[in-house]
């Protein structure tokens, strides 16, 4: 009689087990799938078109072709995941080898849904003509727009208003966004970087002569000739502070007379000339 008891209350005992651990189970999985949801939920919510980036983009094109460059350059997908780890770096690498961008300022999320690209652009400052050669240069690659850097831009860079170089060169082999490698140019598009804002004749052209640059029209004429500056550093740096200030008093002077007369600055010394 005692072992039917027993084994009566072990039977229930079991039942009773196995609907708490029922119970328990069916507990568990419905907070799991829960949470499931939730991430899927949140996964959804943190894609972002890569469109909708916040950032500014260059004059001569719209944000929209800026940013479908910026993917492609960066290998990116139309969307974007906020929650995936390294996102921003990411991002930060696309726009960086984008040749018209010379700094990624910063990358910053704007919101809980949004990012904002701070950036600085490279400046036209230089049209460099290319040697023509037979069957091999198209119409459009003519000319070669370099920054003052002396990085070559893409072919929709503006060329009006930008001094020329005097001397053709053969096509560069290096691709946009990377500095063309001839001394001529890195020479002639830093001493133009002392001229920002300034709009040249139509005709300037500007070449280097015995280590002195000149910068020359025969409208007006006007001519700006920019010889060596000192070996020493910091002196030098003083030379082109100098320099800056008497070009801009002058040309602002010659700005007021309706640019009727001609412009002639000479910043060689007494021993140079």
């Amino acid at each position: 009689m005692k072992k039917i008891v027993f084994s009566w209350l072990g039977f229930c005992f079991v039942i009773v087990v196995s609907f708490i651990s029922c119970g328990a189970l069916i507990h568990f999985l419905s907070k799991a799938d829960y949470s499931f949801n939730r991430l899927i939920v949140s996964r959804h919510n943190s894609l972002q078109l890569f469109a909708d980036i916040n950032c500014s983009f260059p004059p001569v094109l719209s944000k929209e072709d800026f940013l479908s460059e910026v993917r492609y350059l960066g290998n990116l997908k139309e969307e974007y995941d906020l929650l995936e780890e390294g996102i921003l770096v990411r991002i930060y690498n696309a726009f960086q080898v984008h040749p018209w961008v010379q700094k990624v300022v910063d990358v910053q999320r704007e919101g809980p849904k949004k990012i904002k690209v701070i950036l600085e652009f490279r400046t036209p400052a230089l049209v460099v003509p290319i040697t023509p050669i037979k069957d091999q240069i198209e119409v459009v690659e003519k000319f070669r727009v370099v920054d003052v850097n002396g990085v070559i831009l893409p072919k929709n860079a503006l060329q009006v208003g930008l001094p020329v170089l005097a001397k053709p060169l053969p096509f560069p082999t290096d691709k946009a966004g990377v500095q063309w490698k001839n001394e001529q140019v890195i020479s002639c598009a830093k001493i133009l970087s002392c001229f920002s804002g300034v709009v040249f004749p139509s005709d300037c052209l500007i070449e280097v002569k015995d280590d002195v640059v000149i910068i020359y029209s025969e409208i007006g004429p006007f001519k700006i000739v920019w010889g060596p500056l000192s070996t020493d550093e910091q002196i030098a740096n003083q030379e082109v502070d100098e320099r800056k200030t008497i070009f801009k008093t002058k040309y602002s002077a010659w700005k007021q007379t309706d640019m009727k007369d001609g412009f002639i600055i000479n910043f060689l010394s007494s021993t140079q000339k």
